[in-house]
């Protein structure tokens, strides 16, 4: 998942601006999604719940256009290509046995489970601290409520789980993901991942997060 686009704490002269994609409707079968989505239960859960045990997020609520977009980089290795992404790669597996088609069947289907309200396990955050920097490198991305832009193509991560979040902010700062080629988003977050100090400030981001009410 891309998280975040924006400005650093110390705005970078001459940096770009935030790649704005244009808006695709996202139409599929649910009816034949569910036949697809029996495989994707395996590591997500019957209700697209997530799974702590392997490592598997909720995508019950996250946006339709971003499930897309991921399920693509997937099939086309701009994400799960890395060698240290072993959840990546699993995924990638299970992606390329999906064509356009079965995709949006597949988000169509995903669309009908209930929202979840996934359990809080990260300790040790500074919330305050943590709305700081959000609202300093990821607001401008991801709005003030943490839900998303289309426009950006941005993912919601309120209601997401934390112990995910952490993962995979802590992939984009490390370059395990963003930096395939032609991944213009997750370059966009791989960069402004780095603006992030230290591990304790990554906390203190999802500690905010998650204090927020999910829409």
């Amino acid at each position: 998942m891309a998280i975040g686009c924006g400005s650093s704490p110390e705005e970078k002269t001459g940096e770009k601006e935030p790649v704005v994609a244009e808006k695709t409707a996202i139409t599929g079968n649910a009816t034949k999604g569910k036949s697809l989505y029996i495989t994707c239960a395996t590591c997500h859960g019957q209700k697209a719940e997530g799974m702590l045990a392997l490592g598997a997020p909720a995508l019950a609520d996250q946006e339709p256009y971003y499930l897309k977009q991921q399920l693509q980089n997937f099939r086309t290795n701009k994400r799960g290509a890395h060698a240290e992404d072993a959840f990546g790669a699993q995924m990638a597996t299970f992606a390329k046995t999906l064509d356009s088609d079965a995709i949006n069947d597949v988000i169509a289907y995903i669309k009908t489970m209930p929202s979840t309200k996934p359990e809080i396990t990260l300790e040790g955050g500074n919330v305050e601290n943590g709305k700081n920097y959000y609202n300093m490198i990821c607001g401008a991305c991801h709005g003030t409520g943490a839900i998303g832009i289309e426009a950006l193509f941005s993912p919601r991560l309120a209601g997401m789980q934390d112990w995910y979040l952490e993962r995979q902010i802590n992939n984009f700062r490390k370059g395990i993901r963003g930096t395939e080629q032609d991944d213009t988003y997750g370059a966009q977050m791989q960069q402004i991942a780095t603006a992030i100090p230290d591990d304790q400030t990554v906390k203190d981001v999802i500690a905010y997060i998650n204090s927020l009410q999910p829409e």
